[in-house]
């Protein structure tokens, strides 16, 4: 059994995540958050901006 537990993200960085989800493709967020939402597999880049993955819209609902 595979129990899903989400990847801490400071309240800044979750904010930032949000962020991308609501303004993409231009919103405006630290270069240091985007760069850890890629790295945990929550956004990616795309030629029209970053894009938050499925990962990232699952992670956004838990915290409802």
């Amino acid at each position: 059994m595979t129990v899903h537990a989400p990847k801490l993200l400071t309240p800044e960085e979750f904010a930032s995540l949000i962020e991308i989800a609501i303004t993409s493709p231009s919103p405006t967020v630290p270069a240091f958050h985007l760069a850890k939402l890629i790295s945990v597999g929550y956004v990616i880049v795309t030629a029209k901006g970053p894009v938050v993955t499925g990962d990232g819209l699952i992670r956004i609902t838990e915290s409802e």
